[in-house]
């Protein structure tokens, strides 16, 4: 027998129990037995059930299985999870996921509000001639009579 990897060996037994605890009680002996080790085969092979347009072909199943009519309607209704978990185990990453190195964090300055700043005007620069025009001094508003200010 070829030494079993801890992943195989460890999804083997998972299986194992499955058909124990889920399929013994309902199928007959004759289709129980055929059918788990058909089941712990596909686990050590680490290959796929016959699927038909990605879903579980019952009728190639039931025939390789050698099932009774009642067991194949049994097992379509509790072996499912078990083949759908054996498609998940084959499909998943085949190699462990490397650990994610933390990144360092560089703490921010804390945001501070500041006071509002008047709004000014740039100053105009005269021209290097001397012949700029002085511009009036802006007046203050003032009021008219009827109470509106412009």
């Amino acid at each position: 027998m070829p030494q079993i990897m801890p992943s195989i060996a460890t999804f083997h037994a998972k299986i194992e129990s499955f058909c124990e605890v889920r399929l013994a009680p309902v199928l007959g002996k004759q289709d129980y037995n055929n059918l788990s080790s058909y089941m712990l085969g596909l686990t050590m092979r680490r290959a796929l059930p016959p699927l038909h347009a990605g879903r579980l072909n019952w009728r190639e199943i039931g025939a390789t299985c050698q099932l009774s009519e009642e067991g194949l309607k049994v097992a379509k209704r509790e072996a499912r999870h078990g083949f759908e978990a054996l498609m998940r185990w084959i499909n998943g990453p085949k190699k462990p996921k490397q650990a994610i190195k933390p990144v360092a964090v560089v703490a921010a300055k804390p945001f501070t509000l500041r006071p509002a700043q008047p709004l000014r005007r740039p100053l105009e620069k005269p021209a290097a001639n001397g012949n700029t025009i002085a511009k009036p001094a802006a007046q203050p508003l003032r009021r008219v009579a009827g109470g509106k200010s412009y």
